[in-house]
């Protein structure tokens, strides 16, 4: 199995059409973060999840090759979620979600649990806990200070008391 730096250096010199190999590998991954982040909305999590993808293909020249690629894409799959909350208010909770989430019924206490929270308090608290990202890891995704990460953890685990 190909290095996700293998993958993205054949992509970057031996043409985009390898860039299917990383949405194979990562695909699962990044939807699984925002189908967290959007409390189980499943057409927002894959728009969102598909928009990432985009992006992170126009801007593979700027990724980083020592850090992990899958952090990478989370963050433009998180920065993607925040630029649409912003855009279009479209973001609809799972309390008035007007479909079903059938797929994912093991999940449904879970969506319903970080409904409550805020965008922001939702992506660290799955980050923090479903991913078990540390604090460090989490500010630097978010460019956000770690002891803003601790502060902002503390407040939404007092909120799902």
């Amino acid at each position: 199995m190909q290095s996700d730096k293998d993958i993205v250096n054949l992509c970057l010199n031996d043409g985009i059409q390898h860039f299917e190999k990383i949405i194979k590998l990562y695909n699962n991954y990044v939807f699984g973060v925002m189908m967290r982040v959007t409390a189980g909305n499943i057409h927002f999590s894959e728009d969102l999840t598909q928009l990432a993808f985009i992006r992170a293909m126009k801007y593979l020249r700027s990724y980083d090759q020592e850090k992990e690629l899958k952090t990478w894409l989370v963050q433009i799959a998180i920065n993607c979620f925040k630029t649409e909350i912003k855009k279009n208010n479209k973001y609809v909770g799972i309390d008035n979600a007007n479909e079903p989430v059938t797929e994912i019924k093991d999940d449904d206490e879970f969506y319903e649990m970080i409904a409550t929270l805020s965008s922001t308090e939702r992506i660290i608290f799955t980050l923090k806990y479903v991913y078990e990202y540390k604090n460090e890891d989490i500010g630097n995704s978010l460019s956000i200070n770690t002891n803003t990460v601790k502060s902002i953890i503390k407040r939404a685990l007092e909120k799902l008391r």
